[in-house]
């Protein structure tokens, strides 16, 4: 009898994933704060999990104004995403209400990568 067992995956984990389409300017500070949560990095670490859960669409490279706003806002949370490529952008929520937050600032509210339409679930509800 022969075992026969899953092929061990060669594609990159999330972290990977988003480390090499983070711009090389902004690496070095995005790892320190996705690794020490009091300095913040919570919505980096959301979006790592949305890519664990999701495998999330996530191009080669990064925007650099959209990592920024991940990296200058700790409360900046990847809640929105874009209709045309499916790239989750960053919101500042104002508060929860059940298991959906209420927004308080759209950074984005055309994608920065491809100029599509973002909103909450806007990449998965899209009927096209």
């Amino acid at each position: 009898m022969t075992l026969v067992t899953a092929p061990v995956s060669k594609s990159p984990c999330s972290v990977d994933r988003l480390m090499a389409a983070l711009p090389s300017t902004h690496r070095k500070r995005a790892l320190v704060v996705m690794t020490s949560p009091r300095l913040g990095g919570r919505g980096l670490r959301a979006w790592v999990a949305l890519l664990d859960a999701d495998d999330r669409p996530l191009p080669g490279s990064l925007p650099s104004h959209l990592v920024d706003v991940y990296l200058e806002d700790s409360e900046a949370e990847p809640l929105h995403d874009c209709e045309r490529c499916g790239l989750t952008v960053p919101v500042r929520a104002a508060r929860r209400c059940g298991h959906e937050a209420t927004v308080e600032r759209v950074y984005f509210p055309q994608c920065p990568h491809c100029g599509g339409r973002t909103g909450r679930h806007a990449y998965w509800s899209r009927t096209a």
